[in-house]
């Protein structure tokens, strides 16, 4: 039979001249808890100790700890006693309670404010039940309430110490078990401790250019101001300047801006520099190195990415440019300015006109995304349509001279004003010329569709880039269906395409035209008309130009798309720039910026001219 509730008598006989004492004993165990007390009492004929009364409780079914349910017994034994003095109107010599559980003696004598709420609740109600009482330790096997918590049958009950209590009572108060102050372990000691979450506020001063980077989002605008206060703070050491800026102050202004992101982002790795340690893979494959630069007052520390062009006749931005990560507001700024500036170029021309100044890690995500968020494009993003395109012809394949086999195309009407109160504005329209070999453009502005004025353009393109052995041209046949501007496009040049062919029998080159119904025959200028009128559109918009300023306009499209990479762009800064149409033309991109000075010796120019002839050579064998 299992002992859960036990039964005692009420009253208890105690001689009125006997010395009398309470024990209290707690115990639990996974299963239940509960608690005893008892009377001793000390005559002259001896010392005499007997049951007053105990209570027990079953486990809650929640799993709880069993530090947990020790204290819940050593609660209910405060309890009991607080119900039990009362009904006893004697005089107690001494009140003692018993535990087993160190953790719960630690506990007793811990403030509640230091615990978490279950045991801080019991804590605090035991403290204030037990004011007057005296807690100490018990072995297990000498402690009664053992019988409470694990239970035992008639027969283990008549044998144990449960009716008399346990041996030690019974003895002198000396040789009772010593309450020693135990010594818990951290983990113990840090138990039911209250968890405190401290807040850590390190306020460190913010530079204040940061914050500049931060509420201007234009990119021209953030380089005048920082540029103005460059000049403010060098006032004392600096001449008198005037009004404008200078493109060394813009530069300075651009290299202050950089200086501060790269201390704030890479504040580690400039350490790390500094003391000659390694850096985490990912940036330490692209060799970064610190560079000090100087200028008259002003002084910058930046990281530019290292490489092996040092001898290479590149501007020293190209060679090492800086380094920068592609979350940073200023370089939004910066992508949403090169691509406004350079007519809404896409994302493989933006790569490489970044890398000119700024190395940025995973740079085409970043430009892809300057693209893709790009108002302005998204109005005049078409909706391409895939098909299975015919094998390149022979002339695509070989390595020749610039435009010496090339293809042409119209694009347009554009309208151009003349600046005549009362004239409407007038068509005009660009013939596309595109190199076969290089894929370099060439565009001239015709006013008219007439035979002369295409010739003119002709004779423009043939004295800029030499006579061409063949000219390849649509026959207009794919106009067949389109609006009405597309199809006086086609009357007139079909109208006049014989003379066409007898001027380029006079000059010494044909001129052919593709099947028709055949466009794929012409995919190379119908992207290159693509291009161009991408540039072109988006960069006027409605706005109406004259013939002079819209001749400019194209000049500046045709470096752009003479720029644009070739090949895929490399992530090894060891590679250098990349190779555009340009470098077959001049030797070098269109959009690039001079370096600080310019070689004009004959040795630098040969150097220059065998870089070209090596770029030429990677670019075929490709």
């Amino acid at each position: 039979m299992q002992l859960s509730t036990i039964s005692i008598p009420r009253y208890v006989n105690v001689q009125s001249s006997a010395i009398c004492q309470i024990h209290g004993f707690s115990d639990a165990s996974i299963r239940a808890y509960g608690c005893c007390i008892y009377i001793r009492s000390q005559t002259a004929s001896g010392i005499k100790c007997m049951l007053l009364t105990a209570k027990s409780r079953v486990a809650p079914l929640k799993t709880k700890s069993l530090p947990r349910l020790e204290l819940s017994a050593a609660h209910l034994l405060s309890k009991l006693w607080s119900r039990v003095a009362p009904m006893l109107n004697r005089h107690f010599e001494k009140i003692t309670f018993w535990t087993d559980s160190e953790i719960v003696l630690h506990w007793i004598k811990t403030h509640p404010s230091s615990l978490q709420t279950f045991v801080a609740n019991r804590v605090s109600e035991i403290q204030e039940l037990t004011d007057k009482v005296h807690w100490r330790h018990v072995p297990t096997k000498q402690n009664p309430a053992d019988q409470v918590s694990r239970g035992c049958n008639v027969d283990e009950l008549n044998n144990s110490i449960w009716f008399g209590g346990p041996q030690f009572l019974l003895e002198d108060p000396a040789l009772w078990p010593i309450n020693t102050h135990f010594q818990l372990s951290p983990e113990d000691e840090a138990l039911e401790k209250k968890k405190n979450a401290f807040t850590l506020i390190s306020t460190t001063e913010k530079n204040p250019i940061l914050d500049l980077i931060e509420k201007f989002s234009s990119h021209r605008k953030l380089l005048r101001v920082v540029a103005y206060l460059l000049r403010w703070i060098r006032r004392p050491k600096m001449p008198t300047e005037g009004r404008d800026l200078t493109s060394n102050e813009l530069h300075l202004s651009f290299l202050k801006i950089v200086q501060v992101i790269q201390h704030s982002e890479f504040a580690n790795e400039i350490q790390k520099l500094t003391k000659g340690t390694t850096l985490p893979a990912t940036l330490q494959k692209l060799n970064p190195f610190l560079h000090e630069y100087s200028d008259m007052s002003l002084s910058f520390k930046l990281i530019r990415v290292g490489g092996r062009l040092l001898n290479a006749p590149l501007p020293y931005d190209a060679k090492f440019p800086l380094l920068l990560y592609r979350n940073s507001h200023f370089v939004s700024t910066y992508l949403r300015f090169l691509h406004f500036r350079n007519h809404y170029a896409g994302a493989k021309a933006l790569v490489a006109l970044l890398r000119e100044r700024i190395w940025l890690i995973n740079a085409r995500e970043a430009c892809s995304r300057t693209v893709r968020n790009c108002t302005h494009c998204f109005h005049y993003k078409p909706k391409l349509q895939t098909q299975i395109m015919g094998n390149l012809p022979s002339e695509r394949l070989r390595a020749l001279r610039p435009f010496l086999i090339c293809g042409v195309d119209f694009c347009g009407p554009i309208y151009t004003t003349l600046k005549i109160r009362g004239r409407p504005p007038v068509k005009t329209y660009i013939a596309v010329f595109v190199c076969f070999t290089s894929k370099a453009v060439h565009l001239e502005l015709v006013s008219d569709l007439s035979t002369n004025t295409f010739i003119f353009a002709l004779k423009r393109f043939i004295g800029r880039r030499g006579i061409p052995q063949k000219i390849y041209s649509d026959n207009a046949t794919n106009f067949v269906g389109a609006d009405r501007k597309l199809r006086e496009l086609k009357e007139a040049f079909l109208a006049q395409s014989t003379e066409v062919k007898e001027f380029a029998a006079e000059e010494g080159f044909s001129f052919t035209f593709i099947p028709p119904r055949a466009p794929h025959f012409g995919g190379l200028w119908e992207a290159a008309v693509k291009s161009a009128k991408h540039l072109v559109v988006r960069a006027l918009g409605n706005a109406l130009l004259t013939a002079e300023e819209l001749s400019t306009v194209l000049a500046e499209v045709e470096a752009i798309l003479n720029s644009r990479p070739l090949a895929p762009l490399s992530q090894d800064p060891n590679d250098g720039e990349a190779l555009t149409p340009a470098h077959l033309l001049i030797g070098c991109p269109l959009r690039a910026l001079p370096p600080a000075q310019v070689p004009t010796d004959i040795i630098r120019c040969c150097e220059r001219w065998q870089l070209v002839c090596y770029l030429k050579q990677q670019f075929w064998q490709q």
